[in-house]
């Protein structure tokens, strides 16, 4: 990312876990600026093990310091793993005081405790006319995924966007695994305008992609009830133009150097090439030509991620995409 400064709010977490965060993040290089990822770091550390109480200060701890770095005119990004085990930490404190429990044996000023965290965060100016900002992050661990708990429908109620992790994708080694079906943003008209150098009419762009990747998944459910030869040409052309999408533009590899950090301007450029992918009409005479085509096409794509950008082998590649969509 592109923050100054990164803290870790392990509340509630296996002993583990913060051990292995410990060990792999001097280890780490930052693509950024090519030094040990804990350089930049701030981990608060609260274990499962450790006292309720600890567990429930643990996240004001981290908001707190980051507010401090703000005021420096940084930008920090603090995350809360897990604001679930935060909030049964103030479920037992709750108890102990013997206040009115509301759903679920949760305080009755769950949802405002909530709400009060996240509102912490935002850009500030200081006195020289530098920018701060504060971004908040919190993981939310549902008990069976169940979306409906107070947790959830609190943190939902208040947060400005929000990536639902998906077992399938993961099952399927599709990394990260956030489902682009259950997952929003309230940021979109402010993303389209601070993308406007970058590229024209983004959230138009945006609302293309999430169609053509909820058709795509409406049709895949169909080849599994009937198979391929049950759907048109047409039909699967739509299906393999939402696979580029999701294979080359949702996924990305964290292990590669140059696929693990990708700037502004050559997300940009990719996405601007995915929706000339869509908005092409291609003809072929079987589905098997479909496939091969796309497939094709969405391997050198896929080798496009891991190039350098503007490098005389993407320029390459790049062109070789361009002929093969004879665009």
């Amino acid at each position: 990312t592109d923050v100054d400064i990164v803290i870790v709010a392990a509340c509630g977490e296996r002993a583990g876990e913060v051990v292995e965060v410990l060990r792999e993040f001097p280890r780490l290089i930052d693509s950024r600026t090519n030094e040990p990822l804990i350089n930049r770091t701030v981990i608060i550390c609260n274990t499962s093990s450790m006292p309720v109480a600890a567990r429930e200060a643990s996240v004001y701890m981290a908001v707190t310091i980051a507010e401090y770095y703000r005021q420096m005119g940084l930008d920090i990004l603090v995350l809360a793993d897990s604001t679930s085990r935060w909030a049964q930490a103030m479920r037992e404190m709750s108890g102990r005081l013997e206040e009115i429990p509301g759903e679920e044996a949760f305080p009755a000023y769950l949802s405002s405790r909530i709400a009060a965290f996240y509102e912490r965060a935002g850009s500030i100016e200081i006195k020289n006319k530098k920018l701060g900002s504060l971004t908040i992050g919190g993981a939310v661990s549902p008990a069976g995924g169940n979306f409906e708990e107070p947790v959830t429908q609190a943190t939902l109620s208040v947060v400005g966007a929000f990536w639902g992790l998906s077992r399938e994708r993961s099952d399927a080694r599709k990394y990260p695994a956030i489902d682009p079906m259950i997952s929003w943003t309230k940021y979109l008209d402010k993303a389209s305008h601070e993308l406007k150098d970058y590229s024209d009419n983004w959230m138009n762009k945006v609302k293309k992609a999430q169609k053509i990747f909820s058709q795509g998944n409406e049709i895949l459910k169909r080849m599994e009830v009937v198979g391929e030869e049950g759907i048109s040409i047409e039909d699967m052309i739509l299906f393999l133009k939402s696979q580029i999408y999701d294979m080359c533009f949702l996924q990305q590899n964290s292990f590669d150097a140059v696929d693990a950090y990708c700037p502004i301007n050559r997300t940009a450029k990719m996405f601007d090439l995915l929706q000339t992918i869509f908005d092409k009409e291609f003809k072929f005479d079987t589905l098997d030509d479909a496939r091969s085509f796309f497939l094709d096409v969405q391997n050198d794509l896929k080798n496009l991620n891991y190039l350098i950008y503007e490098s005389s082998e993407y320029k390459q590649l790049l062109t070789r995409i361009n002929e093969k969509l004879n665009i």
